[in-house]
């Protein structure tokens, strides 16, 4: 994919697979680790990883604890971000966008393919908050294992999923000319008519 492809015929998402599709061979290790970023009532801004699921024309698609500080602070701003980063291909991804909690019927689908254990662990999970200690954390877990051995799990509400629903996507990846810092850096952005326009940006 070249240039002119990127400006003039490529949507944003034929461009995130170009950048994002090779590495599910070259990371092993949670490729689609994506750094999610919220802001808090005061303006404090919080970032942190997660894995990304799904993306589609709609956006950018993770499951969390609705209750922990990253749900409460998307779902009330109904704004956040995501940063993608390639340390092997030299690429990043920046999403700007408005969010989305998921309808309960596709994150009861998702939540139907997860292992037991990390179930479990969202239904115990009090995200962001306090626990007294480690040992108390596990027996937390052991008692719901046991409570829930052979049994449906089920999903609980305060878990689902949420969309960045992209209003802005920067593409930025490295020349080889890499100490002149004249990398390549290319934007979508939504007008007031809901059309992409692409622009090449100074790096």
């Amino acid at each position: 994919m070249n240039e002119q492809d990127i400006l003039n015929n490529c949507t944003w998402l034929e461009v995130w697979h170009h950048y994002y599709d090779p590495e599910l061979k070259l990371e092993q290790n949670d490729p689609n680790a994506v750094c999610i970023s919220s802001v808090d009532s005061t303006g404090m801004p919080n970032a942190r990883y997660v894995l990304l699921k799904d993306v589609s024309e709609h956006g950018f698609l993770f499951y969390t604890n609705l209750q922990s500080q990253k749900g409460k602070e998307l779902l009330e701003s109904k704004k956040g971000s995501m940063t993608w980063w390639s340390r092997a291909q030299n690429k990043s991804v920046r999403v700007q966008g408005i969010i989305e909690q998921v309808k309960d019927e596709i994150a009861d689908s998702y939540w139907a393919t997860r292992k037991e254990d990390a179930k479990i662990s969202a239904i115990l999970s009090k995200q962001s908050q306090e626990v007294e200690s480690r040992e108390r954390l596990e027996e937390e877990f052991q008692r719901l294992k046991i409570e829930y051995a052979d049994k449906h799990i089920p999903r609980p509400d305060h878990w689902s999923g949420i969309i960045i629903c992209p209003q802005k996507i920067e593409f930025w990846e490295a020349t080889l000319a890499y100490t002149s810092r004249l990398h390549n850096r290319f934007s979508f952005e939504l007008n007031d008519k809901k059309k992409w326009i692409t622009r090449r940006l100074y790096p």
